[in-house]
């Protein structure tokens, strides 16, 4: 096992508009939303260090690039991800503190017919429910699914 340290909506014209983000944010406890920055920073560290965690190298001279975050709880994580020919997926531990996060993938697994496949170490997060996080180009952020 590796371990490494890292619809539109209609315009309200009223002078009270709120932000985006405050409108994300309303109805959400105090943890909600410390739950969901250290996701944001955990996905942005991931996203940059996709190429060292992933058990495998890239084909055709490709780049590997994540796709989607299935996330468990704040410290355990599927990542999955591409090179523009084949996919791929990890289950990331995430520990330590936010300030230095330490990444340890715990299992590796390929494409199947109708579902992934493990390779190697354990799925530890089979039947357990799961936040979907993709990237929106036009936030410039890993948003949100379900």
């Amino acid at each position: 096992m590796q371990k490494v340290s890292q619809q539109q909506q209609p315009q309200d014209t009223s002078q009270n508009q709120e932000t985006p983000l405050i409108q994300e944010t309303i109805g959400k406890s105090e943890d909600e939303m410390a739950s969901d920055l250290f996701r944001q920073g955990t996905m942005a560290d991931l996203a940059g260090k996709i190429a060292v965690l992933s058990p495998v190298k890239p084909v055709l001279g490709g780049k590997w690039y994540i796709t989607r975050f299935w996330f468990a709880d704040d410290r355990n994580a599927y990542i999955e991800y591409e090179d523009g020919h084949i996919m791929k997926r990890i289950l990331v531990q995430i520990s330590g503190e936010p300030e230095k996060p330490e990444y340890k993938v715990a299992a590796y697994f390929e494409p199947g017919e109708s579902d992934w496949v493990l390779k190697t170490g354990n799925d530890t997060l089979a039947g357990k429910r799961l936040s979907l996080y993709e990237y929106d180009q036009g936030k410039k952020e890993w948003v949100k699914k379900n």
